[in-house]
């Protein structure tokens, strides 16, 4: 079973503002790398934090970021809101 963190990051891949061959790319992965490294039921391939954090960066969805916070119980602020 898939967690929540594992879907997001999946559908960023796939349903995000930048195709994800094009992110795959920017990543410096194949397509069909990055596409496994994000499917949850890929239990041989992991996706790795660099390229999470290249995700994130890169199309601005920091959805699995926060999740992790949630889930450790902290809060994400924003710098300009400090």
């Amino acid at each position: 079973m898939a967690s929540k963190i594992d879907e997001v990051i999946q559908q960023i891949v796939l349903n995000g503002p930048i195709p994800s061959t094009e992110l795959a790319e920017i990543c410096g992965k194949s397509h069909k790398t990055l596409l496994r490294e994000v499917n949850p039921e890929d239990k041989k391939a992991k996706l790795g934090a660099e390229t999470l954090m290249k995700i994130m960066e890169v199309t601005g969805i920091i959805e699995p970021l926060k999740i992790m916070a949630q889930e450790l119980n902290f809060d994400l602020v924003p710098e300009e809101d400090k």
